[in-house]
């Protein structure tokens, strides 16, 4: 839309001496083809005026001279020209543009003045062109000062989104590997627990809990994938991403571990994006001690106070990745936490333990990109 008012504000330009010469043979039929020949020259010429400002303009002053001689000026090229060269000129053209009007202005005051003592009206005529002439100029200037701001708001827009999507992309990927290392670690160590010690019956039952972890990573998979694809079928806008109230559930579905919940303090209303927060921290803690630290007693406090939640996994044995700073668990972590306005420490425990400790607000605040 912008560009299509732009063409048609250019294209006004380049027709108003054409319209103006031609109203001005009217009433008025001296030389009427010079004039016309003149003004259809100036359109002509102001048709170039964004690539040659300043040539446009010396142009056109040309003819308007040789009008002026006639006595037939019409000063609309003129003014348009100097329009065109406050918003297309560089800055050596605009002051050469600007020394030329002037100059031919403050030449035109000087023949008057020899040619006789000039009456106040022609000096007041004179004296107006070059206020109009130095008007349009300004004009000129303050729309090209708006179009710069407007390109440089466009410019930051285009990059506040591109930097919107990739904090998405990046959001998915951590999600995507939450659900996948959590539910592939928790089925690989449910099998091999069984396959080892397991009898008929609890293999079946083992079974069974791998089919139901795998069958929610699909869902969540799924909820994901219906993000990024919004016409799937089988998306439900309506599906709401785990929270504390799926905190137990994790745990079952969490083998190998010995694990003690532990709540105190009174369990007010909690943002969504907190308690989804708050899920994913527990499960990557439960995920990264199942795979480092083996089995192990873990312990998962929730603590609420009236704006704050904290949640704190603890473990009896450090947790030493094979591959430390590789992964995304500890970073996702970390990142995940401070989006919502919360803080995330993760370290080893005095008596030889690891702990992750997240504090984070019951509402959602403002937090910088």
């Amino acid at each position: 839309m912008g560009s299509r008012l732009e063409r048609l504000s250019d294209g006004l330009l380049v027709l108003l001496p054409l319209m103006v010469a031609w109203l001005s043979v009217v009433d008025d039929e001296r030389n009427r083809v010079l004039v016309l020949a003149v003004g259809t020259v100036q359109s002509l010429a102001l048709a170039w005026c964004r690539r040659f400002p300043l040539a446009v303009l010396l142009v056109v002053t040309a003819l308007e001279t040789t009008l002026v001689v006639l006595d037939r000026e019409m000063l609309v090229g003129f003014l348009a020209a100097a329009s065109a060269l406050g918003t297309w000129g560089k800055p050596v053209q605009q002051r050469v543009g600007l020394a030329v009007g002037l100059t031919l202005l403050a030449c035109g005051v000087v023949s008057s003045v020899a040619g006789g003592a000039p009456s106040g009206f022609a000096l007041a005529g004179i004296a107006s062109v070059a206020l109009m002439f130095v008007g349009f100029w300004l004009s000129g200037r303050l729309g090209a000062r708006q179009r710069t701001r407007i390109d440089r708001f466009e410019a930051e827009r285009a990059e506040a989104e591109r930097r919107a999507a990739e904090r998405e992309r990046a959001l998915l990927a951590r999600e995507l590997h939450d659900i996948l290392n959590h539910s592939v670690t928790a089925m690989v160590l449910d099998a091999t627990a069984t396959a080892e010690t397991g009898s008929a019956a609890e293999t079946r039952a083992a079974l069974d809990r791998v089919a139901r972890t795998g069958r929610d990573a699909l869902g969540e998979l799924r909820r994901l994938l219906g993000v990024l694809r919004t016409t799937a079928v089988d998306y439900d806008p309506l599906l709401v991403p785990p929270g504390l109230d799926r905190i137990e559930e994790l745990i079952e579905t969490t083998p190998g571990l010995r694990i003690t919940l532990v709540r105190s303090g009174t369990a007010g209303p909690v943002d969504a994006s907190i308690g989804h927060a708050a899920y994913r921290v527990v499960q990557e803690s439960l995920t990264n001690v199942a795979k480092h630290a083996g089995r192990v007693e873990t312990t998962v406090e929730l603590a609420f106070t009236a704006d704050r939640l904290l949640v704190v996994v603890t473990n009896d044995e450090p947790i030493v990745p094979p591959n430390p700073g590789t992964g995304m668990g500890l970073v996702g972590m970390k990142e995940r936490v401070s989006l919502v306005g919360g803080t995330l420490t993760t370290g080893p425990r005095p008596d030889g333990g690891f702990e992750v400790r997240a504090v984070l607000p019951t509402r959602t605040t403002e937090c910088p990109a």
